[in-house]
């Protein structure tokens, strides 16, 4: 038991690593860009947020792509949302067995799957068409 917390624990730091490298990666690709920002708008980037009045370059700085872009009406117009979802993969585990006149046989098999439904959506933000700049950041979770 111990062991399996112990790689759970070591996957999870694993992987928080591995974001935080991702994030540093796309600062370091658009580092021109990156310092033209304010002082603020540097330090929530930094730490994977978005504010209202972003443009899509800094959303992308701080997040990455999103895992879903549509287009919604609006009161005020159409507006392009980006969906950052975080995936469930389901695992599975079978063990089949067999005995005949030849012989006898074990089989054992795994299998991970992801499915659209098995997801969870973290972050919907909303950018005005006109102005091209995020009008409303909505966090789930």
């Amino acid at each position: 038991m111990k062991l399996l917390s112990s790689v759970s624990l070591t996957a999870c730091l694993f992987l928080l690593l591995a974001c935080a490298t991702t994030q540093n990666k796309r600062i370091t690709q658009n580092e021109a860009l990156f310092n033209t920002y304010t002082p603020t708008e540097r330090k929530l980037i930094r730490m994977g947020e978005v504010a209202v009045g972003f443009d899509q370059d800094q959303v992308r700085m701080a997040l990455g792509d999103p895992s879903r872009e549509t287009t919604v009406d609006t009161a005020a117009g159409k507006a392009v949302v980006w969906e950052y979802r975080e995936i469930n993969p389901s695992l599975g585990l079978s063990v089949g067995g067999g005995i005949g006149t030849r012989g006898s046989g074990v089989g054992v098999g795994t299998g991970v799957g992801v499915s659209p439904n098995r997801t969870n959506l973290l972050k919907r933000i909303v950018f005005d068409r006109q102005t091209g700049e995020v009008s409303k950041v909505e966090s789930y979770k």
